[in-house]
């Protein structure tokens, strides 16, 4: 092999080795444990479950389990609902971040545009607003849009095919239908305006990430261009090197978010008289359900099933219709995630939003 032909096979060792990364994580997520998890759900759909903050429990509780039982197990069940779909957000993440410190992102100016692309993005991903939060952090680390992250962000755990005939399939058609047709308003209309709103001074300073000892990959570019001969293992370490560094910076927030939103999902659980809250509807109970939907991290696809099981136990369908649209689109997580990378108001604003729809939806039907 010639020295020319080394040069011009050798600069595709980094994006070569990013794509043999990436479909290992997304076959190995999809194939063996979100699709199979989705399709049990979808056939199971109508079936009881526990609360509304996981479908299964691997740690059981009765009414007379003491109270900080009752608290600690709902907790380790949230966590072990959320830990496949949190271990690929992180190793989906911090790829994502590894790719945009070597080839940044190449993306227009139009915020509308930018948002309906991470939106269809996320539509195959299958993971809810919580797993999702990695794979946002990544990508806004790495220097790329807000919008497109939250774009992917809300489209994920919504417009999943499997999630969105289980919702058609479970709701009355005028909840489905208004479910998506505000979801869709948020995603190409609210996240945007809001964006440009925010940035009518000046662009949103983003937490990013800088490191001592990083590799100057513009450099790296630059001499790859040039001609630059490199060696396959060399690179491979490199890559590896940068990603797991990536991953250690991803994994360190999120371990320490979600232990602290497992318990207080748990306490909300818990806590709350939910048979009596629910079993009247006024404005001051449709607002504080609404704010509780709202800062609920749940899995995906347990909205559906949530708000299906009270439509069977005879809720008022103002409840019902406020769960399906708030429950699992939204939480404390990606809330979390906004208020410290990217912006207070930001975070502030969209949970605002969500709750006062909640609100209104619940009042209307």
């Amino acid at each position: 092999m010639t020295t020319a032909t080394l040069s011009s096979s050798s600069r595709y060792y980094r994006p070569g080795l990013m794509i043999i990364g990436a479909l290992l994580i997304l076959c190995i997520f999809w194939f063996t444990s979100r699709y199979p998890s989705l399709f049990s759900k979808s056939a199971h759909l109508g079936q009881a479950v526990p609360n509304m903050g996981y479908s299964s429990e691997v740690w059981k509780t009765t009414a007379t389990t003491p109270l900080w039982e009752q608290i600690l197990y709902s907790a380790l069940n949230w966590l072990a609902s959320m830990k496949v779909g949190m271990t690929f957000g992180i190793l989906f993440g911090a790829l994502l971040h590894t790719v945009l410190q070597y080839y940044p992102m190449k993306i227009g100016s139009n915020l509308y545009l930018n948002s309906l692309k991470g939106a269809l993005v996320g539509i195959p991903m299958g993971v809810c607003a919580n797993c999702a939060v990695p794979a946002a952090c990544g990508l806004t680390r790495g220097h790329g849009r807000v919008e497109v992250a939250l774009g992917f962000l809300f489209s994920s755990p919504n417009f999943n095919p499997v999630v969105v005939a289980m919702t058609f399939t479970a709701l009355p058609l005028a909840m489905s239908l208004t479910k998506y047709a505000i979801l869709l308003f948020i995603i190409l209309v609210v996240v945007p305006s809001l964006i440009s709103w925010l940035e009518r001074d000046k662009t949103l300073s983003i937490l990013t990430t800088e490191r001592d000892g990083m590799v100057d990959y513009k450099a790296v570019n630059e001499a790859l261009a040039m001609g630059r001969t490199e060696k396959f293992l060399p690179v491979m370490r490199e890559v590896l090197t940068e990603y797991v560094k990536n991953v250690w910076m991803l994994l360190k927030p999120t371990v320490t978010t979600m232990v602290l939103a497992s318990f207080l999902a748990a306490l909300l659980i818990i806590l709350v008289p939910w048979q009596q809250l629910l079993a009247e509807i006024t404005p001051a109970r449709l607002a504080l359900v609404s704010v509780i939907s709202v800062f609920m991290p749940i899995p995906i696809a347990l909205d559906v099933m949530f708000a299906n099981q009270l439509q069977q136990q005879g809720v008022h369908a103002g409840y019902v219709m406020l769960f399906a649209m708030t429950l699992g689109t939204f939480s404390i997580v990606p809330a979390t995630y906004l208020w410290r990378d990217v912006s207070k108001k930001l975070a502030v604003s969209l949970f605002s939003i969500f709750v006062l729809t909640g609100i209104i939806l619940g009042l209307v039907f």
